[in-house]
């Protein structure tokens, strides 16, 4: 393994820290604030965090640009940052919610072969996604209610989301470097959160004399959450994450997900959080699949 090599998995092991702690930081932000504000007060910090180098990034943008910029901002953020406040928002455990995230390589492959034509099918990705939905299977199978089963359903279009997002990164935005897309993408996605916060700050004060400004003030300790959740799991992370791309591969940078279950699962026992045998059987399935299907290719 060079050098290259192991700045790669060090770089991996940060973003999966980061991303692995953000379901407990979504948790614990939920319990004063609305899906939508979890989702959109995210993003607006993240932009806040980003926009500095607003000018300097859009003397890059192209008109080529536009429309994976958009892809990336709608479907690989915008998209997913509901789904995933939605679902814990419905009481689905922030540790399930980051074990199904681990789906996200195989999707990554996937949408890859049969949408960006730029790989080709082998013996080991077959296996490795068979036994990575098995693996899946498992972990969802003993939910009792439908409503649980409902939203790791919706948890795994957020992963389908990211694969699309990942690989629209590979090959359609190479001529940019990873702080650009960050930078863009941000822009991109914050104008919807920006739409609906207005829209919610006049309704809401004219309805009940209150307004998202004063539910901050007001409840500003979980309103820190969203602070690091915007500026370091967001932000931060994503100019991580397209720099990881850019180095290595789509795949192998989606491979945050080897590890991203693994603190989600420690935040959540941490949290007094029950994980389930079927859990824990379930997501090592999963890895083991995406292992599979990652083996000799990661790099």
């Amino acid at each position: 393994m060079n050098i290259k090599s192991i700045e790669n998995w060090i770089i991996l092991l940060i973003l999966s820290l980061t991303w692995g702690s953000s379901f407990i930081l979504m948790k614990k932000s939920l319990e004063s604030f609305t899906s939508f504000e979890v989702a959109f007060l995210r993003l607006i910090i993240a932009f806040l965090v980003l926009c500095p180098l607003l000018i300097y990034s859009f003397q890059k943008l192209k008109k080529t640009h536009i429309i994976p910029l958009l892809v990336i901002s709608i479907i690989g953020t915008v998209i997913p940052a509901i789904i995933f406040a939605y679902s814990i928002a419905k009481n689905l455990d922030s540790s399930v919610a980051g074990m199904l995230n681990s789906l996200t390589p195989i999707f990554t492959f996937i949408i890859g072969v049969t949408v960006f034509n730029k790989r080709t099918w082998k013996k080991e990705n077959i296996i490795g996604i068979i036994i990575g939905l098995l693996g899946t299977y498992i972990l969802l199978y003993p939910f009792n209610s439908s409503l649980e089963i409902q939203l790791s359903l919706v948890i795994i279009v957020a992963t389908i989301c990211y694969a699309i997002s990942i690989n629209t990164i590979k090959d359609c935005l190479d001529t940019l470097n990873p702080v650009d897309i960050a930078v863009l993408s941000s822009f991109f996605s914050v104008i919807i959160p920006i739409i609906y916060m207005i829209y919610d700050f006049s309704n809401t004060y004219y309805i009940n004399g209150t307004n998202i400004i004063d539910k901050i003030s007001a409840n500003i300790s979980d309103f820190y959450y969203l602070i690091i959740l915007g500026s370091i799991c967001t932000s931060a992370a994503i100019l991580l994450f397209n720099y990881l791309i850019k180095r290595s591969s789509a795949l192998f940078a989606s491979s945050t997900t080897y590890l991203i279950p693994i603190f989600a699962i420690i935040w959540g026992l941490i949290d007094q959080e029950e994980i389930m045998k079927n859990e824990i059987v379930g997501i090592v399935i999963i890895l083991i699949g995406v292992f599979i299907m990652n083996y000799k290719r990661v790099y």
